[in-house]
């Protein structure tokens, strides 16, 4: 039987802006002063709390070093609560950035699946479990489900390590709202981890969402939230349509490029090397957030 661990925590809930990660051009180095001048941008946000090295975080591109270099500094900066992405291919060096995030003060630590290489259901479990046992007693861990890029925790997978103890919540960018409704049941924090998502998820009891979208445009996706939360449905229909326009241009490009730019055209350190993408459509991108900012921008104000 597993063992349960009840952390003396504030459960996560409204936006949490899932920060970009800068960094210097032909290395796979943070720029770190970069990195926190987007977290000054964030705590400035009315984001509830800032995301570090998820996806929209660029993770899997830095060492280490660099990753522990960004959790420890990243939350020194942050007046608000970090969670933070601890995902690695290998079991040992999750369970050692869960205890770099706790010894830094993370809020709670993202897990992702062990990524690349294929693996069944029963071994994704019992690598969840691994590190349950090892780290959940030093922070809250959270699965974290995005079958875009790696392997998809099972509903049934996820009931069973929600059910275990080990794990406080989860955060799901499937975009299929019928999979965190099929965790209700299990008394977990239930994140909605995909902006197309974020309305119905909302309105269906999850705590809160982790937004990519919000690294760029934190004004649209917090007063997205607040309209939910609040049942104005009226404002909800007109931010949920910003958000559509955006997400039908991020979608042009790889993740997180077009949010990258995005954060570059609002004269944050992005920076991001788009030489390589040939035929995509970023200088109608371009112009097209520009013209359409300022007036999501006045909307998310209620102007």
């Amino acid at each position: 039987m597993s063992r349960s661990f009840a952390h003396h925590h504030t459960p996560p809930s409204g936006v949490f802006a899932a920060a970009i990660t800068p960094y210097r051009e032909r290395t796979n180095n943070i720029d770190l002063g970069a990195a926190l001048e987007m977290i000054d941008f964030l705590n400035a946000s009315q984001a509830q709390g800032i995301t570090l090295l998820g996806t929209t975080g660029n993770f899997l591109h830095f060492d280490i070093e660099e990753r522990e270099k960004l959790i420890s500094f990243g939350i020194k900066r942050s007046s608000k609560p970090v969670a933070v992405g601890v995902s690695h291919s290998t079991l040992d060096v999750t369970i050692h950035l869960c205890e770099h995030a706790a010894a830094s003060g993370a809020a709670l630590a993202l897990v992702l699946p062990p990524y690349y290489f294929r693996y069944t259901p029963a071994q994704l479990e019992a690598f969840f479990l691994r590190v349950g046992e090892k780290a959940a007693q030093h922070l809250p861990l959270y699965l974290y489900n995005i079958p875009f890029f790696t392997a998809e925790i099972p509903v049934e997978v996820s009931e069973r390590l929600l059910k275990s103890g080990l794990y406080s919540g989860i955060k799901d960018s499937s975009g299929k709202p019928e999979y965190l409704r099929a965790l209700k049941d299990t008394g977990a924090t239930r994140l909605v981890g995909n902006d197309n998502a974020l309305c119905i998820s909302r309105k269906e009891g999850s705590a809160g969402v982790v937004s990519g979208c919000a690294a760029a445009v934190p004004e649209l996706i917090c007063a997205l939230d607040a309209a939910v939360s609040s049942g104005n449905t009226a404002r909800e229909a007109i931010l949920a349509q910003r958000l559509s326009e955006l997400i039908s241009w991020l979608d042009q490009f790889p993740t997180p490029v077009g949010i990258e730019e995005a954060a570059r055209l609002r004269k944050l350190p992005a920076r991001p090397d788009l030489s390589w993408l040939g035929d995509s459509p970023l200088d109608a991108y371009r112009g097209w957030f520009l013209d359409w900012l300022p007036q999501v921008l006045s909307d998310a104000k209620g102007e």
